[in-house]
């Protein structure tokens, strides 16, 4: 298999996250001429924050490619419904997904899995098709050339690739964003997205727990617990890495803390905040789940951003597009990020094949209004994550106590419950394709 770049090419990818590799997937289904190449020097990684694929992406993938679909959801855990508990194991709200989507969706859940675990099968299918990700292809320059017909990017390498449209995968700090002079701004305030003081602070882990210790662990979805000094979000997780004991105690902690937490929290500083707001520790007897191990951890802060436009086109015809993290951020509340990535790219593969049978004119207004499209619905999640992250801060004082109250009341009506599965499910943002084919379920 040849990591060498052809010299010229319709369509670069310059990402192999899950925006990147949707994109791609697509390209192969529609015989579109593409590579895609990434920055790293070895195949994936397992440093990514997201762990939930919603039901829209999924039917953004099984458009074009059903199996890529099916192997995803067997890896995962198939979450039955949104959760989110008190500091006393109160249930606020359950909202049940399968009564509430299966007469709308082929995947009535919200699915448990981690980036990389979804990248793996994404990567796969591609490799079914014949294609491959080119890694160790960090882009250093890129001009446009022929009158402004394609772009030329040149590569740490020394490799040169021509292409018309380039799909700048890169995530947040995207080089090809900076390029086209694409701002990356606050939707709330309008200024660029920085790091502030308003950041909230969390900690991410991968652990195992003593298996005698999970019963307040549910292991059939994601659980949100509200808590005085933050969040807490638990995620079971598989990995056939272990054995099937050890995989039924493994979990992914989101945690906010009001504080800056250390670079790598250790089992001390996450099993003090377990035994101080996590399931079981407000009750007589105490009933806290107890760490055996951590196999990964790290800190991050959440802020949201926005790029002012998805496309940059030149006078002769070639763009720059915008998906997944080089186009929007948010934070991790109600799992949305990775989803709403998968579906940019995949609605993009059917606008660049519009854009083929198309004149050169047609093409900029079909680029035009999936950008448009995809930033509304971009903004709309990251209104969606921003209530949601309000929630989820907790605190004490009567203004909390009477929020989560009012929530509980609100979810115990029907209407409510349907509109908000159905706005995490992101059925409503899927590509235009995707639609038609929900239609006719």
């Amino acid at each position: 298999m040849s990591n060498s770049l052809p010299s010229s090419i319709e369509v670069v990818i310059v990402g192999a996250g899950p925006s990147g590799l949707a994109t791609a997937l697509g390209l192969a289904a529609r015989q579109i001429p593409f590579v895609i190449v990434d920055a790293l020097d070895t195949e994936g990684h397992n440093g990514s924050r997201a762990i939930a694929l919603n039901p829209g992406a999924l039917e953004a993938l099984a458009a074009f490619n059903p199996q890529v679909s099916a192997d995803i959801v067997a890896a995962g855990i198939q979450g039955q419904a949104m959760t989110m508990v008190d500091r006393n194991d109160k249930t606020v709200f359950r909202i049940p997904f399968k009564d509430n989507l299966e007469a709308h969706t082929q995947f009535p859940f919200g699915l448990v899995l981690p980036q990389h675990a979804a990248e793996r099968q994404m990567r796969r299918g591609l490799q079914r098709l014949n294609h491959h990700v080119h890694y160790s292809k960090r882009v250093t320059h890129i001009a446009e050339v022929a009158q402004g017909s394609q772009y030329e990017l040149r590569f740490e390498s020394g490799e040169v690739l021509t292409a018309r449209y380039v799909v700048a995968a890169d995530g947040s700090k995207s080089f090809l964003r900076s390029f086209a002079g694409i701002s990356f701004l606050d939707p709330y305030t309008n200024k660029p997205s920085a790091p502030g003081p308003a950041d909230l602070s969390s900690v991410v882990a991968d652990v195992l727990f003593d298996k005698s210790t999970i019963s307040r662990l549910p292991r059939n979805g994601m659980q949100i617990r509200l808590g005085d000094d933050g969040f807490m979000l638990t995620g079971p997780m598989l990995d056939p890495a272990l054995s099937d004991e050890q995989s039924q105690t493994l979990f992914r902690l989101y945690i906010g803390v009001p504080h800056t937490p250390p670079s790598h929290p250790d089992i001390e500083y996450l099993q003090k905040i377990l035994d101080e707001r996590g399931p079981g520790s407000a009750t007589t007897p105490r009933d806290v789940p107890k760490i055996s191990k951590v196999l990964d951890s790290s800190r991050f802060r959440t802020r949201n951003a926005l790029a002012d436009k998805f496309m940059h086109a030149t006078k002769g015809g070639a763009y720059i597009i915008l998906v997944g993290d080089a186009a929007h951020t948010h934070g991790p509340a109600g799992g949305q990020g990775m989803g709403l990535g998968v579906a940019d790219g995949a609605e993009l593969t059917e606008a660049i094949h519009a854009c083929l049978q198309a004149e050169k004119t047609d093409a900029e207004r079909i680029l035009e209004a999936y950008a448009t499209r995809r930033r509304g619905f971009a903004r709309h999640v990251i209104d969606l994550v921003q209530r949601m992250s309000e929630t989820e801060k907790g605190g004490a004082g009567w203004g909390q106590y009477l929020h989560v109250n009012f929530l509980w009341l609100l979810t115990r009506v029907p209407l409510v419950k349907r509109a908000m599965a159905w706005d995490v499910s992101g059925l409503g943002r899927v590509s235009l394709r995707a639609t038609e084919a929900l239609k006719s379920m």
